[in-house]
């Protein structure tokens, strides 16, 4: 009795979507531990700080590519060999982690590792969404928990593990991981996405359709902000009187929010639309990227990172489930890289242009100038939504 009751409440926790949930926490788990060691390789095998950049670069520039270029592939019947597929490549990647002894090879292990998630990323939204029309975005919020999960997660796992381990075992151990996902998800039955004529056809053609700009618009305003986390948090944090672990603090309750709510933020957009949600959560967080530059010190940074994981854990599903339902048929995997790949276009253009606002106007005119254009692209979002008809993913 106590074991059927264990049953079902791991089946509406995971709602059907474990082997899915648990792909997706082994690969972004496997992509995070690089940022807990990267400077402990560089004191290792003495390469330049540029080499820091090439190492981030290949990560993102192979998860670009391959999303646009091996996201359709899961359309055409077949999703869960990528989904395999990714699990191998974080393997491997983690491996030559473990064994590499240059710059070079480190870049092609971080590529190898950012490949991984690119191939699974498309595949395991396009899947979620469409096990249930009337539950895509519930499914997709409880996904997007998972994987803030592992990336949040893997590097305070691997900072743990350095010590005891050293660089070589705190990367074999996170291959392990992948290979232990690997077995788990290699025997079940994951579903088939629907399959057209048309699912051959590469992903960038997709923005004929003006509900899929709209959509790929969305998804990446959301994202114009994680290109300031991402090169300026650790600086800005530590100039308002922070350090490591309160940086570490923001992200963990940043992440907190989307695991117990995202379900539930996926099911506001179920019932009340992903378009109206996805316009809602827009500029919900204008004001809170706004606000970020004029907080005075690091612990109402920490603070308010809780209200922000709350407000994404509202709107991303949303962008994401808006995807689904705009998606023609035979192209749902196509279409969720097509979204992917825009976050990291947006987030890696932010990410180049934030350090030099923050160091010649500040943190103000930095967040502003990101508040700014969210609301620029937010309103051409509600403007072209406004005039295209978004078919609800139950009538698909």
């Amino acid at each position: 009795m106590a074991n059927d009751q264990q049953e079902r409440g791991l089946a509406k926790f995971t709602m059907g979507i474990g082997p899915l949930l648990i792909c997706a926490f082994g690969v972004t788990v496997s992509n995070s531990m690089i940022f807990a060691a990267l400077s402990d390789l560089q004191d290792k095998y003495g390469f330049s700080a540029a080499g820091l950049g090439f190492i981030s670069a290949a990560g993102f520039m192979t998860s670009f590519i391959v999303q646009l270029v091996v996201a359709p592939f899961a359309d055409r019947g077949a999703p869960k060999r990528l989904v395999l597929a990714a699990l191998v490549l974080a393997f491997l990647g983690s491996v030559l982690f473990a064994f590499g002894n240059n710059l070079w090879i480190f870049v092609v292990a971080r590529a190898l590792t950012g490949a991984s998630l690119g191939t699974s990323g498309p595949a395991i939204k396009a899947i979620a969404a469409n096990m249930d029309k009337n539950r895509s975005a519930e499914r997709l919020g409880r996904l997007r928990g998972i994987e803030l999960a592992g990336f949040t997660g893997g590097p305070l796992i691997g900072a743990l593990l350095i010590g005891p381990f050293g660089l070589r075992g705190a990367f074999l151990i996170f291959g392990v991981i992948a290979m232990i996902a690997f077995v788990i998800v290699a025997p079940k039955d994951l579903p088939r996405l629907p399959t057209t004529n048309e699912s051959r056809r590469p992903s960038y053609e997709l923005l004929r359709i003006r509900a899929v700009r709209a959509s790929v618009l969305a998804s990446l305003t959301l994202f114009i902000p994680v290109g300031i986390y991402d090169s300026l948090w650790d600086r800005y944090v530590t100039d308002r009187g922070g350090n490591n672990v309160m940086v570490g603090m923001t992200f963990l309750l940043y992440t907190i929010p989307f695991i117990v709510l995202g379900a539930a933020g996926g099911r506001l957009s179920d019932r009340r639309g992903p378009a109206r949600m996805t316009v809602i959560g827009i500029f919900c967080t204008v004001p809170l990227v706004l606000v970020y530059g004029y907080l005075p010190n690091a612990w109402l940074l920490v603070g308010f990172a809780v209200v922000e994981g709350t407000i994404g854990a509202l709107s991303i599903p949303a962008t994401q489930s808006l995807m689904a339902a705009v998606a023609p048929k035979g192209r749902a995997s196509a279409a969720q890289g097509l979204n992917g790949s825009g976050d990291l276009l947006a987030g890696t253009i932010m990410s180049f242009i934030a350090p030099a606002l923050y160091g010649s106007y500040g943190p103000g005119a930095t967040f502003g100038f990101a508040a700014a254009l969210m609301t620029i692209c937010g309103t051409a979002v509600a403007l072209m939504l406004r005039t295209t008809t978004v078919t609800s993913t139950s009538e698909q």
